[in-house]
C-alpha cells in the first residue's frame, strides 16, 4: 500500500494564533486519498492538540480560548538580515523541531510527500522540511501545494520539491496528482470534491471543527487574492453541509465551528438561510464562528435573525474603510449606508455591540492615515469595535502590480514587516488603544 504523508510546516513569522487555523485543502486531499486506498499520515506542526505539542506561554483571550483557540508553542530566531530594523523577534510557531525529527525518524518511511504552504511569507517551513526529508527519506517523492505556489510559482520552483503544483483550485490539484499518482480519483465536480468529508479522523483530537460551504468569491477587490485561488464561485448543497456539522460534532465532539467561507451571504435564500434553518433543526450544541468576516450588503433583517437563532457567536463584518472614495476605488463592496443597515439588522436581531467586531484594513498603501484614524472614529462612533486588520502585499493582486511589481522576496509580503516597513507601526500600537482621537 502506498504511504503519502501529509505535512503541514511551521509558520515563521513574527506572531501566530491558532484562530480556528486547520490546512482544510490538505485535509480534503487526504480524505480523497484514503478514499482510493492510499495510506495518509497526517503531520500537522501547527496542530496544539497534537501529544508532541507543548503548553504555550499565552493561551490568549478566555472568549477565543473558550471557543477551541489558543497560542502556539514558539522558538525564537534569528532574523533575516533586512528585517534587522524590525523590533519584533522572529520565531518558528508549532511543535517543538526536535519532537517533530524524532517522530519523522520513527515513522513509516512515505513514499509521497505532500508539503502545504498557506501564506506566501511562510515559506521558510517548506524549505526547511523539503532538507529535512531529503535527509530522512531519500526515496520519497516530494510535492510542494498550496497558495504559495500558486502565487509565487517561480519562487516555489527554487526550494528543490520534485513537484511543485501551482494551482490553489481543488480539481485541478487532483489532475496534477492523477498524473503523479497513477490513480483516477472519479472527481468530476466541486460537488464530488466536497462531497467527501475532510479527513479529520487523521488528528488525534480536535478542540474545533471547521467548514468550507462555498468556495471562491463573487467580489473582485483589488487587495485580494481569491478570484486566482478560485477563478469561479460554488456554493455547496445546504444539507450536505448540515450534514457535515453534525458528523464533525457525532464524531469528534466539538462544540465550536469555524466557518471559512469568504462569501457565505451571497445568494443567502437559496445558501444560507436554507442552511441555517437546517443547523437550527440538528438541535446541537454547537456554537458558530466567522473569522473572515460577513459583507455587510448581505446580512439582511432574516439573516441576521438567523445568525442568531443558529448560534453564530463570532460575528465580524468587513468594512475595510470607511472612506467612500476607497471603498469605490477597492472593488466596490460595500458601502457605509450598507454597513449601518447591516448592523441595525443584527442589533434588532438580538446582538449587542460588544458582540460585533468590524474589520478595517489597516496599512492599505491607497490609504493616507487620515482615512485610517478616520475609518477607525467612525467605527468607534457607532459603539462597534473595530478590529485593525494588517494589510499584506499579495501577488497576483490589483494592488499588488500597481505598487510591489518589483518586489522578488515573499518574506516581505509578511503583514507585521509590511507595517514597519510603511512605518506605521507607533500608529497601529495607539489605534489599537481605546477612545477617539
Amino acid at each position: 500500500m502506498t504511504h503519502v504523508l501529509l505535512v503541514n510546516p511551521w509558520a515563521y513569522d513574527f506572531t501566530a494564533y491558532d484562530l480556528w487555523s486547520k490546512p482544510l485543502g490538505l485535509l480534503y486531499l487526504g480524505a480523497h486519498l484514503k478514499r482510493q486506498g492510499f495510506r495518509v499520515t497526517l503531520l500537522d506542526c501547527l496542530s496544539r492538540e497534537d501529544p508532541d505539542s507543548c503548553a504555550p506561554e499565552n493561551e490568549g483571550p478566555r472568549k477565543l480560548k473558550e471557543a477551541g483557540c489558543g497560542g502556539y508553542c514558539k522558538e525564537v530566531l534569528p532574523k533575516p538580515s533586512f528585517f534587522a530594523s524590525i523590533p519584533r523577534y522572529f520565531k518558528r510557531f508549532g511543535m517543538p523541531k526536535e519532537r517533530v525529527l524524532l517522530r519523522l525518524k520513527h515513522l513509516e518511511p512515505p513514499d509521497i510527500v505532500c508539503v502545504t504552504c498557506g501564506f506566501t511569507y511562510w515559506y521558510p517551513g517548506a524549505a526547511v522540511f523539503a532538507d529535512i526529508l531529503r535527509s530522512l527519506f531519500p526515496k520519497a517523492f516530494l510535492v510542494l501545494g498550496g497558495v504559495y505556489p500558486t502565487l509565487c510559482q517561480e519562487h516555489a520552483r527554487s526550494l528543490g520539491f520534485d513537484a511543485v503544483v501551482s494551482e490553489a483550485h481543488p480539481l485541478r490539484v487532483l489532475e496534477h496528482l492523477e498524473k503523479l499518482l497513477g490513480v483516477r480519483f472519479g472527481v468530476r465536480n466541486l460537488g464530488d470534491f466536497f462531497a467527501v468529508p475532510p479527513a479529520f479522523e487523521l488528528y488525534p483530537r480536535l478542540s474545533y471543527g471547521v467548514v468550507l460551504s462555498s468556495f471562491g468569491c463573487p467580489f473582485s477587490c483589488t487587495y485580494c487574492a481569491s478570484r486566482v485561488l478560485a477563478p469561479s464561485f460554488f456554493q455547496r448543497p445546504p444539507e450536505e453541509v448540515a450534514e457535515e456539522i453534525r458528523y464533525l460534532h457525532e464524531r469528534f465532539g466539538v462544540r465550536h465551528i469555524a466557518f471559512y467561507d469568504d462569501a457565505l451571504l451571497f445568494r443567502a435564500e437559496h445558501h444560507f438561510l436554507p442552511l441555517a434553518e437546517n443547523i437550527v433543526q440538528l438541535e446541537l450544541p454547537i456554537s458558530f464562528h466567522l473569522p473572515n468576516g460577513l459583507h455587510a450588503r448581505y446580512v439582511t433583517r432574516d439573516v441576521a435573525l438567523f445568525l442568531k437563532k443558529a448560534r453564530f457567536v463570532t460575528i465580524r463584518l468587513s468594512l475595510e474603510t470607511a472612506s467612500p472614495e476607497r471603498q469605490r476605488q477597492s472593488g466596490g463592496k460595500v458601502t457605509n449606508e450598507l454597513f449601518e443597515e447591516a448592523v441595525r439588522a443584527l442589533q434588532e436581531a438580538g446582538f449587542a455591540p460588544c458582540d460585533i467586531e468590524v474589520y478595517l484594513l489597516f496599512g492599505w498603501p491607497r490609504a493616507e492615515k487620515e482615512e485610517i484614524i478616520a475609518s477607525v472614529n467612525y467605527v468607534r462612533s457607532l459603539g462597534f469595535t473595530p478590529r485593525l486588520a494588517l494589510y499584506a502585499p499579495t501577488p497576483r493582486t490589483q494592488d499588488y502590480d500597481l505598487f510591489f511589481a518589483q518586489e522578488n522576496e515573499p518574506l516581505w509580503h509578511n503583514k507585521i514587516a509590511f507595517l514597519y516597513r510603511q512605518g506605521l507601526g507607533e500608529l497601529y500600537a495607539r489605534l489599537q488603544g481605546t477612545g477617539k482621537w
